[in-house]
């Protein structure tokens, strides 16, 4: 089993941004955007945050290529008297780039089988779930005749332990 990394959590959008070297407004906006792939509130795992970062709010680099081989294809812009075989060299070009980069993500292991992750993920949350659920049966007797701010404290613990837990999986558990 490989040695887990040093788990850094924000506890606040302040630190998260400041761990992340981004401003709070834009943490901020991360955080209201649809595809915020985490809780909208912390903990957050910082080295999670800045992968998501990295691939939702980053521009798409072939994005450029692809608008490129439009203009071909449609042979507008500077490519309007590229006959044909420039044409088709062009395209070929971009589609070695485009190659090259994804052989690139791969060997860096950046790149993931979309439905494995999702399947991987719903495991996580059925667990979660889970476990959430479990609590009030299980925290029975040792809340018996608390006062309200003790079970309040303690169920908070509790919940947090098991986010905490959630946050620190790395993924791989279940598979």
């Amino acid at each position: 089993m490989a040695a887990r990394k040093h788990l850094v959590l924000a506890k606040s959008i302040r630190s998260l941004a400041r761990l992340v070297g981004k401003a709070e407004s834009t943490v901020r906006k991360w955080i209201a955007r649809d595809d915020w792939a985490f809780a909208l509130g912390p903990p957050w795992d910082v080295a999670r945050v800045r992968a998501w970062a990295e691939i939702q709010v980053h521009p798409d680099p072939a994005a450029a290529y692809r608008k490129k081989v439009a203009a071909v294809q449609a042979g507008t812009g500077e490519f309007g008297r590229m006959g044909p075989e420039g044409k088709v060299r062009f395209q070929k070009t971009v589609e070695q780039v485009l190659a090259l980069r994804q052989e690139r993500l791969v060997r860096a292991d950046q790149l993931h089988n979309v439905e494995e992750c999702r399947q991987r993920r719903l495991r996580q949350v059925h667990e979660v779930k889970g476990r959430l659920l479990e609590l009030p049966r299980a925290m029975a007797n040792a809340l018996a005749g608390q006062d309200s701010d003790t079970v309040e404290r303690i169920l908070t613990e509790q919940v947090t332990a098991i986010l905490r837990e959630f946050a620190a999986d790395d993924g791989t558990s279940g598979t």
